[in-house]
């Protein structure tokens, strides 16, 4: 009886460690995160949230951006070199030249990977910005108000470029 329970100790201990060592190491697939968050479906979970001008997309939006009063360009090199210095950021795709980026963000404890998909858009007179961002989580079902918490912090590193509109 002793036996059997230090074998079934050992199984949960190898199966937990087998799955804290995949989660912290799981591979960040471009083609599978990378997407344009005007139109990427949304997540059927509660583990995300989207933010974007609702005139430029057709999908669920969990908070409307404004007019930023700067080209693109600029609102990009901005809002990178804000969200490469935040703890547990990477890039996976894109770059601030493209105006289009995907980062990831670990959780500090166990490591779970975060999406966030950022396009910047210059409106008519090039002057003038514009930004969809959506966060999503990749394991779990809820992520308990993280992205959306995520998102707001992140925006707000750019709310000077804020336009009157």
């Amino acid at each position: 009886m002793r036996i059997m329970l230090i074998v079934i100790l050992v199984g949960i201990l190898a199966i937990t460690g087998y799955g804290v060592y995949f989660i912290r190491t799981v591979p960040h697939d471009p083609a599978v995160w990378h997407v344009d968050p005007r139109t990427v479906p949304q997540s059927p979970t509660p583990n995300s949230f989207r933010a974007a001008p609702s005139v430029i997309t057709d999908q669920p939006i969990d908070m409307e951006l404004p007019t930023y009063a700067v080209p693109a360009a600029s609102l990009a090199e901005a809002f990178d070199t804000f969200v490469m210095e935040q703890p547990r950021v990477e890039r996976v795709a894109g770059s601030v030249e493209a105006g289009w980026i995907t980062y990831v963000q670990r959780s500090e404890t166990l490591a779970f990977p975060d999406y966030i998909t950022v396009q910047f858009y210059d409106l008519a007179d090039t002057q003038t910005s514009t930004l969809a961002i959506y966060s999503r989580s990749r394991f779990g079902h809820s992520d308990m108000g993280v992205n959306k918490a995520r998102v707001e912090a992140w925006l707000a590193s750019i709310e000077s470029f804020e336009g009157t509109e």
